[in-house]
């Protein structure tokens, strides 16, 4: 509609791709092109495509600068499609979380330096202590005392000179940070003046100079209004609907630029550090609520991961540390340590899909009975139900974690862990099981160059097999440069040319 309105008939794509050659004059400035990838895809964005844009005779934008992250894995495992392990988007919407709260944690917990844990108990903290306890806290308190005892009108008092020198020098740095793209360190220090400006109400303590030195109390009122407002601004990229929610109790907005889209007028970036222009506080509501322990275990079952206690109380230092450590992020071996430490530890076997059924508390999961050479049924259950019919899977040999300790998975136990790869099929995800056909049930999976019935643990934790990568490399399936045989017959992919397993 924009386009029409402007009597054109495509957008000026020139203009962000190569300004040089667009047809409006004022487009012909230097674009400054920022990307937000996943580390895994560094090599190329950094190397690859600006080699070929550099071999073109167009003067095309390249990168400008970068921003990646690591890995946001779930609990001590990985988040994972194919096995329905994690929290999704629909799942996240059934828990009835606001999405503001979710986007909280991500950016407080924004995996820039190293790979990050998403953990419910961790969740339930920071959200508790920062997002309500820190910037709810100061919100709440200070315009319900607006509304209590200046009847909704904020009071007029001088600027604190001292609290906005130190207010206004973190916003400069907030903006540098954000300026290169380091959005976790910015919305830390976005916390930081919440946290400062908690303080000094604690320690002003209004509800007593609001009758003994009524000017101090409202000088504090007056200008802990503004603060908010200016941390509303900040913080509207991180949480736009609490910050709108926030601004609309001072009868004001915050401006929302979007490209092609005439900019509603608001409060803007430039409007930081201003202290004039509000008035009065309207009626107030409390927007985040509390997540309790009750709730954060019930979620935590619902969505397991792995489900052992990392917050176990008054047990021993040692028992602490190694409750702390579960909490680190997973480490990947180096490539050369991998096979090593695969042939000592991890056990994998062939295993038939004898009978599968869907779980009835889960849109992904299929339970599915296998027969592992035992003679004893085992359950392990997959997140494939978006992937492949219950008959592409029934009766296939396929290749399971024998050793993988068992954990609950929507209230029904899973003893191991199916392999599978990810793969494109029309522009979309798809998945395929690793499977040996030719080989019986119980028949072990090894590397090449090992024997069966090496001494292996008995069970290990999911933490210990994310300590491996397996991949596809021209469709066979490797560990460390090895390649995976059962029967002394390459294990090998039918779809996923070159991916990860899961």
């Amino acid at each position: 509609n924009d386009l029409v309105k402007d009597g054109k008939k495509s957008f000026d794509w020139k203009s962000w791709w190569l300004p040089s050659e667009s047809e409006e004059a004022k487009n012909k400035e230097k674009v400054e092109l920022f990307q937000f990838i996943g580390k895994d895809n560094i090599p190329f964005h950094t190397v690859i495509f600006p080699c070929t844009l550099l071999g073109s005779p167009h003067d095309w934008t390249k990168l400008y600068h970068m921003s990646s992250t690591e890995y946001l894995n779930y609990e001590d495992t990985k988040f994972s499609k194919s096995r329905g392990v994690g929290v999704f988007g629909t799942d996240a919407i059934e828990t009835g979380i606001l999405a503001d709260a979710w986007r909280f944690y991500i950016f407080y917990n924004r995996p820039e330096k190293q790979d990050f844990q998403f953990m419910w108990k961790d969740f339930q903290e920071k959200m508790n202590s920062e997002l309500i306890g820190n910037l709810g806290n100061l919100v709440n308190r200070t315009l319900l005392f607006v509304n209590k005892y200046y009847n909704g009108n904020i009071p007029d008092a001088p600027v604190d000179e001292e609290l906005w020198a130190e207010v206004r020098q973190r916003e400069q740095k907030v903006t540098e940070m954000l300026e290169w793209s380091e959005l976790k360190d910015a919305f830390h220090e976005i916390f930081a003046i919440s946290d400062i400006c908690n303080k000094k109400f604690q320690m002003a303590e209004p509800w007593k100079t609001r009758t003994t030195e009524p000017e101090k109390a409202e000088s504090l009122i007056h200008n802990l209004c503004y603060v908010i407002k200016d941390l509303m601004i900040m913080m509207n990229p991180y949480m736009p609907q609490y910050t709108q929610k926030v601004m609309s109790y001072f009868g004001k907005s915050i401006q929302e630029s979007k490209v092609g889209v005439e900019t509603k007028s608001g409060l803007n970036w430039s409007s930081l550090g201003e202290v004039n222009g509000l008035s009065n506080v309207g009626a107030t509501e409390v927007y985040f609520t509390p997540m309790d322990k009750k709730t954060m275990e019930a979620f935590k079952e619902k969505f397991s991961g792995n489900q052992n206690d990392r917050n176990v109380k008054n047990d021993s230092s040692k028992d602490k540390k190694k409750s702390e450590k579960k909490n680190e992020e997973i480490s990947v071996l180096a490539m050369n340590e991998q096979p090593a430490f695969f042939s000592k530890n991890i056990r994998l076997k062939v295993a038939k899909i004898v009978s599968i059924e869907r779980n009835p508390d889960s849109d992904k999961l299929y339970v599915e009975h296998m027969d592992d050479g035992s003679g004893i049924d085992r359950v392990i259950q997959s997140g494939l139900v978006p992937y492949l019919k219950e008959d592409e899977l029934l009766g296939k040999n396929v290749i399971i974690v024998d050793n993988l300790k068992e954990r609950k998975m929507r209230g029904i136990a899973s003893k191991g862990m199916l392999l599978a790869a990810d793969y494109q099929k029309d522009g979309k995800d798809a998945v395929e099981v690793l499977t040996a056909p030719w080989a019986e049930p119980g028949t072990e999976v090894i590397l090449e160059g090992d024997t069966e019935n090496l001494d292996k643990p008995a069970e290990i934790e999911a933490s210990e097999f994310f300590k491996i990568e397996i991949n596809t490399v021209n469709k066979n399936v490797e560990i460390g440069g090895k390649k995976l045989l059962a029967k002394n017959k390459i294990i090998s992919t039918e779809f996923t040319v070159n991916g990860g397993i899961h």
